[in-house]
């Protein structure tokens, strides 16, 4: 039976979050251990997880200060470390689990990738509303996403992530200071150290409450918002989470073959000329040609 560690960093998560462990505790034909990093919860969650606590074995709970999810998830996979052929599996706090969700993942691996080699696993989800009502499937379009378009683009939902010792090994050998967010810098350290699974199929219903983090909507009209909330963002903060994202990146340089790609976005902010280098590659931008266009301009108007 596969061994898989369940990482997951709740913060004031009450009201779903009974729901999410034993959907994590139920997975099938896996020896499970789940670690719960709380992240300073003011809520009931500690009492919720002391609670499940008392009643399994196979959950450890750490209770932490509070230091932003990015980060409590890194601690995570740093603390999780393991001499044994182990899995790791993200989780957030108020999802539901299908009871084959970690099998699944681990299976399809072992069937589309080298196992002594980095390697991870990612699908689409369901989006279901707070009442568990079916609203659509997410973007089957990530399957197509590749190291170029998560370097400068876009992101995978760390909740369907599943990944190897291999990987793991890579991860811990040296400790990130700060990233925007832990589920795309481990896929992109994935993706660019090793091999990475697209599962076209869902084995989780991925609640959308209005809190979420994603930017995954409801709704027409609440995907605009969020999207809105997203661009809004991404031009106003002091540094581009993209650049910040590839100079972490390059701390695994002993691992990744193409090093010089991952530079160029590395340091595109430098200069105007570096700008224009990186925007005008279009091996970086292989989206809609919209969607191109609105993220060059988003990262044009980000160096200014």
């Amino acid at each position: 039976m596969k061994s898989v560690y369940v990482l997951m960093s709740t913060y004031n998560g009450e009201k779903y979050l009974n729901q999410q462990i034993e959907s994590i505790l139920n997975q099938k034909d896996v020896d499970l251990t789940l670690y719960v990093r709380d992240d300073g919860s003011t809520d009931n969650t500690v009492s919720i997880i002391d609670e499940f606590c008392s009643k399994s074995s196979n959950i450890v709970f750490i209770k932490g200060s509070n230091i932003g999810y990015a980060m409590s998830f890194m601690w995570l996979v740093y603390y999780c470390t393991s001499n044994e052929s182990n899995y790791y599996a993200f989780s957030d706090q108020d999802d539901i689990w299908e009871e084959t969700k970690l099998i699944s993942a681990i299976n399809l691996l072992n069937e589309k990738s080298d196992l002594s080699k980095p390697a991870l696993y990612y699908s689409d989800l369901k989006v279901v509303d707070k009442n568990e009502e079916f609203i659509r499937m997410a973007n089957d379009w990530e399957g197509k996403i590749d190291k170029f378009m998560i370097l400068t683009f876009i992101g995978i939902r760390g909740c369907t992530m599943v990944y190897n010792q291999s990987l793991q090994n890579i991860l811990t050998s040296y400790k990130v200071s700060k990233i925007p967010g832990h589920d795309t810098f481990v896929a992109l350290v994935a993706f660019w150290t090793g091999c990475v699974v697209y599962d076209h199929k869902a084995y989780i219903l991925y609640r959308q409450t209005g809190q979420n983090v994603s930017i995954t909507g409801t709704s027409k009209l609440d995907k605009f918002k969020k999207n809105l909330r997203y661009v809004y963002k991404r031009i106003t903060v002091k540094s581009n989470e993209r650049q910040i994202m590839a100079n972490e990146l390059l701390n695994y340089a002993a691992y990744i073959d193409n090093i010089e790609d991952v530079k160029k976005v590395a340091v595109y902010k430098n200069s105007f000329q570096s700008t224009l280098k990186l925007l005008v590659d279009k091996k970086y931008f292989k989206h809609t040609l919209s969607i191109n266009f609105t993220n060059r301009i988003l990262m044009l108007l980000q160096k200014f």
